[in-house]
């Protein structure tokens, strides 16, 4: 429906110029200069004809037609606020929602989100851990975490990558049991495909990609190694620990590496991978959740 409303610029400007019957305060609480306050009253009035101060040197007094405006205003005002209150999700149980795996959560989202709890302690983080779900949907959370190819490009729903290059890991025991304690070079990646490392089995998720294939040099070279199929990243990489195979590390494995626990005894390293920041292009974003966003790119890195 049409309306032949004033401005809602100018009946914010009128009701705090009424409210403290001074241009000077209104100015001051509005955070613009009194001439705009000036400007925006005078054109209020010249909207509606009619007069709605008497200015003096000093001072500035309601007329009947501004006190009348004063008392509606103020009523749509407070209506308005209440509406707008009600509609802000302050009653939800959690302010942000962000879909990763237990293994990101635990190893690189934890520790951000700890620094940012302790400068935004009013906001609350929901984490959902299906994200490798084939019913998992981006608009169902407010931020995702997910692990994909990068390329590099930025849009509006892939706000940050994380390049992790993928290589083969084991249990120091493991190594021994093949022969080579404690390698002190690089050993050839062709050595993966040999006795007795052929009978190594291969540790990896049921995904279309074989990522372990990918790392040896694609389909014309077949990798003859059984698979054992373990969804979750951080019990494969328990059960590398364990002496159960090989897994495939990237960067956020490397306090077990530094530890001991596991060694890398390949160079070779599979690059054109990591994990993404991304965000649904449909879903609106409250203010704490771009907070959180703000605060990952930020130190994402740190």
């Amino acid at each position: 429906m049409k309306h032949s409303l004033p401005p809602l610029d100018s009946l914010k400007v009128f009701e705090a110029a009424a409210r403290h019957l001074s241009f000077s305060l209104a100015a001051d609480e509005l955070c613009i200069s009194k001439g705009a306050v000036s400007y925006q009253i005078q054109k209020l009035e010249q909207s509606i004809d009619c007069a709605l101060f008497k200015r003096s040197v000093r001072q500035v007094y309601l007329t009947d037609a501004g006190q009348k405006l004063l008392l509606t205003t103020r009523r749509l005002f407070d209506d308005l606020n209440q509406t707008l209150g009600q509609l802000s999700p302050k009653d939800s149980e959690h302010d942000v929602t962000i879909g990763a795996t237990t293994y990101v959560a635990m190893r690189w989202l934890s520790p951000r989100i700890a620094s940012f709890s302790n400068q935004n302690a009013d906001v609350s983080i929901v984490l959902q851990h299906s994200v490798n779900s084939q019913d998992y949907k981006l608009g169902d959370v407010d931020i995702t975490i997910r692990w994909a190819a990068c390329d590099g490009k930025r849009d509006r729903s892939r706000l940050l990558e994380l390049p992790m290059p993928l290589y083969p890991v084991c249990s120091p025991g493991l190594l021994e049991k093949l022969g080579m304690a404690n390698p002190t070079e690089f050993i050839e990646r062709r050595l993966i495909n040999e006795a007795p490392f052929s009978s190594v089995p291969l540790l990896c998720e049921d995904r279309p990609m074989d990522l372990w294939q990918a790392w040896y040099g694609g389909e014309t070279l077949p990798l003859s190694n059984p698979r054992r199929i373990v969804a979750d990243a951080n019990v494969r990489t328990q059960a590398a620990i364990d002496g159960q195979g090989w897994t495939m590390a990237d960067a956020l494995m490397q306090a077990e590496i530094d530890r001991g626990e596991l060694v890398a005894p390949f160079q070779h390293r599979l690059s054109g991978y990591g994990y993404h920041l991304l965000v649904s292009p449909g879903r609106y974003l409250s203010r704490k959740t771009q907070s959180l966003i703000n605060w990952l790119l930020e130190h994402h890195q740190s």
